[in-house]
């Protein structure tokens, strides 16, 4: 079962990666196990991860020295939510839409039928925080994608096996952006 997981880690990082979503080192995904969740280490190259990018962080008690700084806001999707897996990114139109929209609405089909809406998060700190990790708990409890405003988006993969969470949470990622374009191109197109 670890290779399958650390194979899609290692895919998706790539993915994430070469689709833009994230930078080089920005950006983090993580996976639930018995004990806590399993999750990319802070500063890691994520298009080129080794399975010792990958810590074990505990659900309950300090979170290990090297785990990626995003690790309290795991932590608290993985305690009130039913996410088996979370993927963090930083995609470019989602987040500059983030800037001047409550909720981003898809007006393409895809977008409609897997996201329905996509709420934008505006706590007081958009990183690495309780605060943070609180606003985007809450609303991962009623959708499977969330953005913080001017920082990023969260999604959640709910699958049973973590390494089909994993793609899950991806594929969410990616039918964000896809519909973030379109939105964004439709507005340009009124204008004229």
């Amino acid at each position: 079962m670890l290779a399958r997981v650390y194979t899609a880690f290692r895919q998706v990082g790539e993915d994430l990666f070469h689709q833009r979503l994230i930078s080089a080192t920005a950006g983090n995904f993580s996976v639930r196990t018995k004990e806590g969740f399993l999750i990319t280490r802070s500063g890691v190259q994520k298009a080129r991860l080794t399975p010792e990018d990958l810590l074990e962080v505990p659900l309950f008690g300090p979170i290990p020295e090297g785990a990626s700084v995003e690790s309290v806001v795991h932590r608290e999707v993985y305690l009130k939510t039913e996410a088996k897996a979370l993927v963090h990114a930083h995609p470019r139109v989602a987040v500059a839409l983030s800037l001047h929209l409550d909720r981003l609405v898809p007006l393409d089909l895809e977008g409609q039928l897997y996201l329905k809406e996509v709420p934008v998060l505006s706590p007081k700190t958009a990183s690495a925080t309780e605060e943070a990790a609180l606003a985007v708990a809450e609303a991962l409890a009623r959708y499977p994608v969330c953005l913080l405003k001017g920082h990023g988006a969260f999604a959640m993969g709910v699958k049973e096996r973590p390494e089909e969470a994993l793609l899950q949470a991806f594929s969410l990622m990616t039918t964000l952006e896809e519909s973030a374009e379109i939105l964004l191109y439709h507005r340009l197109w009124r204008r004229g």
